[in-house]
C-alpha cells in the first residue's frame, strides 16, 4: 500500500518565497510545521492508502480522462487561516479564478469514484498550505498579516500538468515522490 494524493505543483516566485521566509522568522518562537517550499502543492484528491495493484489502472484512467484538458491558471490571493483567527490551525494562501480547477477536480473525482475512493463531503476549498500550527505565540502578528494581505494578489500559477504523488511520512516531514504526471493540452492560437 502507498499513501497517495493528486495535486497541482505550485512553486512560489522569488518575492513570495521571501515573504514565506519572513513568515518563518516572524513566528520562530511558535511551533509551526512549515511546508517545505519544494513540496508546495494544491491537493485535488487525497486517496490515502492505495493498493499498488490499482495504481497503474488509476494512472491509465486519469490519463484518458484528462487528455483533452487544456492548460489553465489560477491566482494565489490573500493570506488566511483554518480554523479561525482565534484558534488557527493552518496558514494558507487563498486561490481565485477556480472554475477550471473545479472542472479538473470533477474529472478526477469521477475516475476515483470508480475505484471506490470516497469524495470528501465537505466543500472543496482550494488553498496552498504554508504551515500547520501546533502552538502560536503571536496571534496579534498573524492577525495583522491577515489584514495586510487580505486583498493581496501574490502570483498567477500556470497549470500544465496534474501530478499523482506518493507521500512517505518521515520524522522530518513528508517526502513526496512522483508516481505519474498527466500533461495538459497546450492552447493553440485562437483557443
Amino acid at each position: 500500500m502507498k499513501r497517495t494524493f493528486i495535486a497541482v505543483k505550485s512553486t512560489l516566485m522569488d518575492d513570495n518565497n521571501k515573504l514565506f521566509s519572513d513568515l518563518k522568522i516572524k513566528f520562530k518562537d511558535s511551533l509551526i510545521n512549515w511546508v517545505n517550499a519544494d513540496n508546495m502543492h494544491l491537493t485535488l484528491f487525497f486517496l490515502g492508502e492505495t493498493s499498488e495493484n490499482q495504481i497503474a489502472d488509476i494512472c491509465n484512467k486519469l490519463r484518458v480522462q484528462l487528455k483533452d484538458t487544456k492548460v489553465f491558471s489560477f491566482t494565489l490571493k490573500r493570506l488566511g487561516v483554518f480554523k479561525n483567527i482565534h484558534d488557527p490551525r493552518v496558514i494558507w494562501l487563498g486561490v481565485e479564478n477556480v472554475d477550471k480547477l473545479y472542472e479538473v477536480k470533477k474529472c478526477i473525482d469521477s475516475v476515483l469514484l470508480k475505484f471506490d475512493f470516497q469524495v470528501e463531503e465537505k466543500e472543496f476549498r482550494p488553498h496552498l498550505t504554508l504551515g500547520r500550527i501546533k502552538h502560536l505565540k503571536q496571534k496579534n502578528i498573524l492577525n495583522d498579516l491577515i489584514e495586510k494581505y487580505n486583498d493581496y494578489k501574490f502570483q498567477e500559477v500556470f497549470v500544465n500538468e496534474i501530478v499523482f504523488y506518493e507521500s512517505v511520512l518521515t520524522p522530518n516531514g513528508p517526502i513526496y515522490k512522483v508516481i505519474d504526471k498527466f500533461a495538459l493540452t497546450q492552447l493553440m492560437n485562437g483557443d
